[in-house]
């Protein structure tokens, strides 16, 4: 998790949510990953995949794809 490729606004303002001045690099990895999980399941419940809102979710999506990689 030591890359150095810039994010996208977006997932750094839920990136800059998480972490604080005092985060350690496993508390920082683990709350990537509970980010990544969190807007996976904010798809899932708030913009199921049988509505025509695919925007929304796409962008949701993308998003935890972006922090996944990083």
């Amino acid at each position: 998790m030591t890359d150095t490729t810039p994010l996208s606004p977006a997932a750094q303002a839920v990136l800059d949510a998480l972490h604080t001045e005092n985060s350690t690099g496993p508390e920082r990895y683990w709350a990537r990953a509970n980010a990544v999980a969190a807007l996976r399941a904010v798809a899932d419940q708030v913009v199921p995949e049988k509505l025509e809102s695919y925007g929304i979710r796409y962008e949701l999506l993308r998003i935890a794809d972006e922090l996944e990689a990083a």
